[in-house]
């Protein structure tokens, strides 16, 4: 009795080591490739839960061939073999069939794709000009030259002038460029083959240009200058103050009419009185730029749509309430190279007395 129960005993051991392997390999299957236990994947969830089943079945027959060993001595472990050999036959079987049809069918685990990320690029940042007398203007700075000047075409520069005479008559002396330089400086500029702008024709062109500019309107424009543009067929703008119409030693109605009808010399505003017009409230601006712009248009027939600001004193309300009359702003800021720069914010090339006609194509950079 004691032998058979030992014998049933070997039998069930070996029969609930079957169960718990099973348990044991449906556990390991699912941490392996726990990747693929997903609500698709029907064929592996139905493995498990077979797996599971046969593994309690045979726990189950192993307590049975216990108790039916323990109370009938006459079974032995040969006449069980058989039993045993086909649940583990069985189980093997099912196992690679299952697990293999399982893994065909379930979904591969879903591709993780890395985020793209995009190339921003920021925007220009601003940047503040000090200008002369005090003044400053905030403008975005200038981009690469290919993308404001297409190829084969120039921006063109400008040179500002004041007086043209032999003899200064202030401290000012710079300001009293003499004639023969003057025409020096024509002559430089057609042989550099340039072309002569007004300032409001401000834009690209296919070969080199010039616009050349005279501040404030002196006598000596009509008496020294105008005599030497037309000699050279060349065009000039006069920022005038209109208050100085008809003012000793400056130009006179009649003057401002002969030089506009000419076709050579366009007259555009310079403001009224020549205020620093940062201390301007936008009544006062709308005052000297209305009013200057009025009286041009009144005594030449053509409104002025270019403005030169008094001194250089210039910020971004001033622009903005110049925008309102005129399509194109000078500066005092001396720079020859005006490409992609604010068409109310044109920078000039200071010109002074004793510089050659070498000098002013060396300042333009056309040596």
């Amino acid at each position: 009795m004691k032998k058979t129960c030992i014998e049933a005993w070997q039998l069930t051991d070996f029969t609930l080591q079957i169960g718990l392997k099973m348990r044991l390999i449906s556990a390991d299957v699912v941490g392996n490739h726990k990747q693929f236990v997903q609500p698709q994947c029907s064929g592996l969830e139905s493995l498990m839960k077979k797996r599971w089943r046969i593994a309690g079945e045979t726990l189950f027959l192993a307590a049975a061939l216990f108790l039916t060993s323990c109370a009938q001595p006459v079974l032995r472990p040969a006449s069980t073999a058989p039993a045993t050999e086909e649940i583990t036959k069985r189980l093997t079987e099912e196992e690679v069939q299952s697990t293999s049809a399982a893994l065909e069918t379930a979904a591969p685990p879903p591709e993780t794709t890395a985020p793209q990320i995009s190339e921003t690029t920021a925007p220009p940042p601003m940047e503040t000009i000090e200008v002369e007398g005090g003044g400053q203007i905030d403008i975005f700075a200038k981009p690469p030259l290919e993308e404001t000047v297409p190829e084969g075409q120039y921006a063109p520069s400008s040179l500002m002038y004041h007086l043209i005479l032999e003899e200064p008559y202030t401290s000012l002396t710079n300001l009293f460029v003499r004639p023969s330089e003057f025409e020096e400086h024509l002559q430089a500029l057609c042989s550099a083959g340039c072309e002569f702008l007004f300032a409001d024709e401000y834009a690209n062109t296919k070969g080199r240009s010039i616009i050349l500019t005279f501040d404030d309107g002196y006598e000596d424009n009509y008496t020294e200058m105008f005599p030497i543009l037309k000699k050279y067929g060349a065009k000039a703008t006069v920022f005038m103050i209109t208050a100085n119409i008809n003012v000793p030693g400056y130009l006179t109605e009649d003057m401002i009419r002969e030089m506009a009808d000419s076709g050579l010399v366009r007259f555009d505003s310079h403001t009224v009185t020549h205020p620093s017009l940062t201390s301007l409230s936008a009544e006062g601006l709308q005052e000297q730029f209305a009013g200057s712009a009025q009286r041009l248009c009144d005594l030449t027939g053509r409104y002025p749509t270019a403005i030169c600001y008094p001194g250089g004193t210039i910020n971004d309300f001033v622009i903005e309430e110049a925008a309102r009359y005129y399509k194109f702003g000078y500066t005092t800021v001396n720079s020859a190279d005006t490409s992609g720069c604010n068409p109310l914010a044109i920078p000039r090339v200071r010109v002074s007395r004793g510089m050659s006609g070498v000098a002013i194509l060396s300042r333009l950079g056309w040596e």
